[in-house]
């Protein structure tokens, strides 16, 4: 790393301006850069000084940039480099224009809930995304959701995330996170998963409605600790309360009372659902207040006990499906009869009903699953008498050695080897061709492929992550097929062998003839 007046050379590829930062977190501060080689404008991600020398620290830096170099997603920020050497650690990043949520709300005030919608879906889809790579982000709040220009939403800042686990790994032998949008489990070291980023957005969707988070307490020594105790016993103040003047529908009351639920068995399991809810109370799927079978309370009590009850939100109920006079009896003495003493009797009796209306249909269907399998047995018969074992093929699709495909992300690194740890040789856009020219390796636990792409200075080789580029369709046998080919074959060749025997056989010969 060199240095000139506040001006940074890391990697000597990347000019940093380290008198203008972007943003400081609790373990990093982020800066504007410049990559010289790409020439693209990018934000540096640096380890605090206070952290640099704390090996536990720099392992989390570096376990940020290993997890999110594998995500890619519209609504995620992009990791493109790391790099470490004595004097820091740098986490090299796409930059993404705009302003955060907490700049938009001090600006604008709070949001109606038509505007809030699209916001919710693009960060549903992205912490939805993470949770489908087994991520927990453990620090949504509105500083770490960027606005563009173009009404995009990106997700930044991936120092906590971590697979779901018995509780939040520590850092220094603190639980780091944001204290207003802190869940319960979270702030108590209880474990960590999906239901955790689902409170935090609760939280962030609470402000943009209301233009305040759930909890606030007065800024001093206990200002954190009284947070905390809020989010472990109190329940906040309704939205279409808090902000009556707002005139916000009593729906988002419920769909954010089972979002922000003290235990995470009570929550949205998953944040789609969470903003599927959000979208059915906009489009007047919710049922009217007078109809509803309990909602939240107007304010919280003034106890701090937690004795509102949950929200249950019911939607608009399907026309009833019309049943013959068989079942209709079936039912109505069912009725009578009253509900089962125990789970069990239910279950038979229900399995019971089921068994009686879909017996005219299983003998039909027994019957098509016989003609199914007999046609495929004929099919295979017919493939083997007429082109051999070998015609019994599926087609797959995988990248495949030799073959050229193309890159479908964009800045996908080339590296000097398999892995986020070598350094980068260029960034290759969506709908570059390369060349795969080996076997892949196995490295962070994704799929490396070795590959030469053609450039005006020349070709250049290098290795890229397996999921950016589109796989090839090719043919291979099904691996129990395979084993019948490569049986065949064998006997096949041990006949020939035998027959080969026993053709030199003095006496026998004139009497045995090679099989046509």
């Amino acid at each position: 790393m060199t240095m000139s007046a506040s001006r940074t050379i890391v990697a000597g590829r990347y000019e940093v301006d380290l008198g203008h930062p972007l943003g400081t977190g609790g373990m990093a501060t982020v800066y504007r850069g410049r990559d010289l080689r790409a020439r693209r404008t990018v934000a540096i991600k640096m380890l605090r000084p206070e952290y640099q020398s704390d090996p536990e620290s720099r392992r989390r830096f570096r376990q940020e940039a290993r997890l999110m170099a594998f995500v890619s997603h519209p609504n995620l920020v992009t990791v493109y480099d790391l790099h470490e050497e004595s004097t820091g650690s740098w986490v090299v990043m796409e930059y993404v224009p705009g302003e955060n949520l907490k700049k938009l709300i001090e600006r604008h005030g709070p949001l109606p809930p038509e505007e809030v919608l699209p916001l919710l879906e693009q960060i549903s889809g992205a912490l939805s995304h993470l949770h489908g790579r087994n991520l927990v982000h453990l620090d949504i709040k509105p500083q770490n959701l960027i606005v563009t220009p173009d009404a995009s939403v990106k997700l930044i800042d991936f120092g906590l995330a971590q697979p779901p686990g018995p509780r939040q790994e520590m850092v220094g032998g603190t639980a780091f996170g944001t204290v207003a949008y802190l869940a319960p489990e979270q702030a108590s070291g209880e474990p960590v998963d999906a239901a955790t980023d689902v409170y935090a957005l609760g939280c962030v969707v609470y402000e943009l409605l209301t233009g305040q988070p759930p909890f606030r307490a007065p800024e001093g020594p206990e200002h954190k600790r009284q947070l905390i105790q809020a989010h472990l016993e109190q329940l906040p103040v309704a939205p279409s309360t808090v902000r009556s003047e707002l005139g916000l529908p009593s729906w988002v009351d419920d769909v954010l009372g089972w979002a922000l639920a003290k235990s995470r068995r009570d929550r949205y399991h998953d944040v789609a659902t969470f903003a599927r809810m959000f979208r059915l109370g906009i489009e007047g799927e919710v049922l009217p207040e007078s109809q509803r079978t309990s909602a939240l309370p107007a304010s919280a009590p003034s106890t701090g006990q937690t004795t509102w009850r949950a929200p249950r939100i019911v939607l608009r109920r399907r026309p009833v499906e019309k049943y013959d006079d068989d079942n209709l009896a079936d039912d109505a003495d069912e009725a009578q009869a009253g509900p089962p003493r125990r789970p069990i009797r239910a279950a038979w009796r229900m399995g019971g009903r089921v068994a009686r209306r879909t017996l005219p249909i299983r003998g039909a269907l027994w019957r098509l699953v016989l003609i199914f399998a007999l046609g495929n047995a004929l099919l295979g018969i017919v493939l083997i008498v007429r082109d051999g074992p070998a015609a019994l093929v599926e087609r797959f699709l995988s990248v495949a050695p030799g073959a050229t495909t193309e890159v479908t992300v964009d800045s996908l690194n080339l590296r000097t080897g398999p892995g986020v740890d070598y350094d980068v040789v260029q960034a290759l856009e969506s709908g570059d061709d390369v060349d795969v020219t080996g076997l892949s390796e196995s490295a962070d636990g994704e799929r490396w492929w070795p590959v030469e792409v053609q450039t005006e200075a020349g070709v250049v080789r290098g290795w890229v992550w397996g999921e950016g580029l589109r796989p090839n369709e090719w043919t291979g046998r099904l691996s129990w097929m395979q084993g019948i080919v490569e049986r065949g074959q064998r006997i096949r060749d041990d006949v020939q062998d035998m027959l080969g025997d026993l053709r030199t056989v003095g006496p026998l010969g004139h009497v045995l003839r090679p099989w046509s």
